[in-house]
């Protein structure tokens, strides 16, 4: 269950990195230009820098879940996508009220923790020792 445990955390963190900040849905993407992201830069990151993030991404997946549920019972694709265009404006605010984060440092720790395995267990080790013990409630 640890193994699951820790599968799982590493999948929310990809997913808090990846997502909050991205272009809004792939339907809004033209085939002309599509967007692809920048190679993770090699910065190295203070701890001070992973701990904003981490409380950023906090912030970030609380906005993600309050909206969830919104857009999916959301039937009207423009009602979808005006929800997910209020959700992201909310996640970048989330970002940039973190003291001392922007959604630029989040966005460049995010690349980078998809690309160093040694940073995104930097990342998972101080999620987890924020996170309330107790069982997990995430399925699926």
């Amino acid at each position: 269950m640890n193994l699951k445990s820790t599968l799982l955390k590493s999948t929310v963190i990809a997913a808090l990195v990846a997502a909050p900040m991205a272009p809004v849905m792939a339907q809004t993407a033209t085939p002309e230009a599509p967007v692809e992201a920048p190679a993770a830069p090699s910065l190295e990151f203070s701890e001070e820098q992973l701990s904003a993030f981490v409380d950023a991404a906090s912030q970030v997946q609380a906005v993600q879940q309050d909206y969830m549920t919104q857009i999916d019972a959301e039937e009207e694709p423009e009602g979808k996508q005006a929800l997910v265009e209020q959700a992201q404006a909310e996640m970048a605010d989330a970002v940039n009220e973190t003291e001392g984060m922007d959604v630029n440092t989040y966005n460049q720790i995010g690349q980078a923790a998809q690309a160093d395995p040694e940073l995104n267990e930097r990342i998972l080790a101080m999620l987890q020792e924020r996170a309330p013990a107790g069982p997990e409630t995430m399925t699926e």
